[in-house]
């Protein structure tokens, strides 16, 4: 993990989501609409990756864990994405409110003696300078960079494959509980299941919540180094 270089003179926070645990309420045969009026239960949070409970059918329990890996990729991407930025923001002493470019524009003025330029090809982006021998701090931004680059495009590979997959499921949420059923057909085991497939549906539809604010946040940073290029000091 990248450690940011100190600064003196400013500081700053991330802000982070956290969601509060409650107690699981009683079962209910309306479990759909459950799903997401008990959305704020769910326990995703930015320490906590997603995790699927086991509903004893193989090919289900296979996608629920598909969908988790990806999400769980996804949301450590964002993390590291959050981080590089923190990072650069701290060291270059900007405000946490200041955007990106702003940042960049900082580095900018602090190295200009070595032209610092932000170069980008598609959805890859870099900091270019004309001087081979740079400053360890310029090093280091520039590594920075390279792994917000890295984090980002992390974040916007699995956004189509994921939002498919959990809606997917989201659309099937009825049938699933029907196989399910089928499938368990002692009383406690289908209570246990049951139970176990709707906190599935409620921890799926606040993921999907995230996978629009993470790939948001992917593509204001597109947006943000897009406006960077060409600019020099």
């Amino acid at each position: 993990m990248s450690m940011a270089l100190p600064c003196s003179s400013c500081c700053c926070c991330c802000p982070w989501i956290s969601f509060p645990s409650r107690e699981r309420e009683p079962l209910n045969t309306q479990w759909s609409s459950q799903s997401h009026q008990g959305i704020e239960r769910a326990h995703i949070n930015k320490e906590k990756p997603l995790k699927m409970k086991r509903v004893n059918m193989p090919k289900i329990d296979t996608l629920f864990t598909n969908i988790a890996e990806t999400f769980n990729k996804q949301q450590g991407d964002c993390l590291a994405l959050r981080e590089a930025i923190q990072g650069l923001k701290e060291t270059f002493c900007c405000s946490p409110a200041s955007s990106l470019s702003v940042c960049i524009e900082k580095i900018q003025q602090e190295h200009r003696a070595c032209n610092v330029q932000v170069q980008m090809e598609g959805y890859r982006f870099w900091l270019a300078m004309r001087e081979k021998d740079v400053p360890e701090k310029l090093k280091w931004a520039q590594q920075q960079v390279g792994e917000l680059n890295r984090a980002t495009l992390g974040v916007i590979s699995v956004e189509t494959k994921l939002q498919e997959m959990i809606q997917s499921v989201l659309q099937s949420q009825d049938k699933l509980m029907e196989k399910v059923k089928a499938a368990n057909p002692e009383y406690l085991d289908q209570i246990r299941v049951e139970g176990n497939l709707q906190e599935n549906i409620q921890e799926m539809c606040l993921a999907q919540q995230f996978l629009k604010q993470y790939t948001e946040e992917a593509k204001n940073v597109l947006k943000e180094m897009s406006n960077s290029v060409g600019f020099t000091l």
